[in-house]
């Protein structure tokens, strides 16, 4: 893991392990209530049998950041039911330990654990023995994973150890990039009132649909998007109490899991933001995941870009209305040169003896936040629907990306192009 986590005295692990196999000396088979998969009420019969410890407690460290154990057990009868069902029936509900299931070189764990030491095998076996027999090691520490890349432990995240290492393995390709954001006590602390901006009063509207703990995280969620994402509002249509939209930034809180293909003929979504809730082992922060520089779609933007009309920050947008239709739809209008865009501007500020309407200009995976705030855009003689709403209100079909770039301008030289404030973040 690149940012550090809490660690544990060895001893209260030690406690744990101890714990675990009285409990299976006690009822190495038990009874299992639980919903199947029509979330009806039924039970079923396992035997535990064999435990094994591996990880950095198998190899001697004298502090740990997780009990990682490997459950062997057989189905007597009835439906597998959960894992977190199994252990916590089981052993109960006991902090900082991690279970796999399967043997130590096949398991839900998805890796191979070579150091791996048997503990329990039946009851009344010598397990205190197994346990005294690793020695401690001052010199022994946590081994290096292939998952490392990932900021955050996997208990934070609602992904199986498969998809962890299908990122891991895709960051390293160059598909995706990411950054851990750290947040500290002084980012949750409220923001001063005159400090809110229209924006983020939204922010506090939609506040009481969350739990408490994703409640929390407001204030720091506030100051990071102000970074992050400096155009574009609050979305939570979807009416999800931990998932939500600040301009081409999608958010997920809690116990976030990154979508499969997650910037797949997406236009209007530049980077995930997986915040889990503050917990005291931690790492308590934000992973900030965008596509990468192999992606395709950072390859295919990467010559195109375009002018558009409107304040630092705040591009203008068009509301569409047709007389035929009880609703309006939202355009953007680009252009493929400066020229074009001072011309259409020189338009608007006609007869207007102080001038205010700025140009900017955005190129590659920042034309992206300028997609996200409308429905549709507009380039040269192609009208595109962005979103689903604005494919419906058009009659066409919701544009691809490769649709998209084809109808972006290129960069031809960009020393020749003027110089302009800075695009979208």
């Amino acid at each position: 893991m690149a940012v550090a986590e809490k660690r544990d005295p060895r001893e209260s692990f030690t406690k744990k392990l101890v714990r675990i196999c009285q409990r299976l000396d006690e009822a190495s088979t038990r009874v299992i209530a639980h919903k199947n998969f029509f979330n009806k009420a039924v039970t079923s019969q396992l035997k535990i049998t064999s435990l094994w410890v591996v990880g950095s407690y198998a190899r001697g460290a004298m502090t740990c950041g997780d009990l990682d154990l490997v459950l062997e057990y057989k189905l007597i009868e009835g439906n597998h039911p959960a894992p977190s069902t199994i252990t916590k029936t089981f052993f109960g509900a006991l902090q900082y330990v991690r279970y796999y299931f399967g043997a130590p070189d096949s398991s839900t764990s998805g890796v191979v654990f070579p150091d791996a030491i048997l503990i329990w095998t039946k009851p009344g076996c010598e397990w205190r023995s197994a346990i005294d027999s690793i020695k401690p090691d001052p010199s022994a520490g946590r081994a290096a994973r292939e998952t490392d890349s990932i900021p955050l432990r996997a208990e934070q995240l609602y992904m199986e150890p498969e998809r962890l290492h299908e990122l891991a393995a895709q960051e390293k390709e160059g598909l995706l990039e990411w950054e851990f954001v750290e947040i500290t006590a002084a980012d949750l602390e409220p923001v001063p009132t005159e400090e809110i901006s229209e924006r983020d009063k939204k922010l506090f509207r939609i506040a009481p649909m969350m739990g408490k703990k994703s409640q929390a995280l407001i204030p720091a969620i506030i100051r990071l998007m102000a970074r992050y994402a400096p155009i574009g509002v609050w979305d939570s249509s979807d009416s999800y109490r931990v998932r939500f939209s600040c301009g081409a930034t999608a958010l997920q809180l809690g116990r976030p899991a990154l979508p499969c293909n997650p910037f797949d003929e997406e236009p209007t979504i530049k980077q995930y933001a997986l915040i889990p809730h503050i917990s005291a082992k931690g790492p308590n922060g934000v992973w900030i995941i965008r596509r990468g520089p192999n992606h395709p779609d950072v390859q295919s933007l990467a010559n195109r870009h375009a002018y558009y009309l409107g304040s630092p920050g705040s591009p203008e947008t068009l509301v569409h209305r047709d007389h035929n239709k009880i609703w309006s739809t939202e355009i953007l209008e680009l252009f493929s040169t400066h020229e074009e865009a001072k011309e259409f501007a020189a338009m608007l500020d006609e007869g207007n003896d102080t001038p205010d309407t700025e140009i900017g200009r955005a190129e590659g995976l920042d034309l992206i936040p300028l997609f996200a705030l409308v429905d549709a855009v507009e380039i040269g003689d192609h009208q595109l629907a962005i979103t689903r709403a604005g494919a419906i209100y058009f009659e066409q079909d919701k544009a691809t990306m490769s649709e998209i770039v084809a109808a972006l301008p290129q960069v031809i030289n960009p020393a020749l192009e003027p110089s302009t404030w800075p695009g979208p973040a």
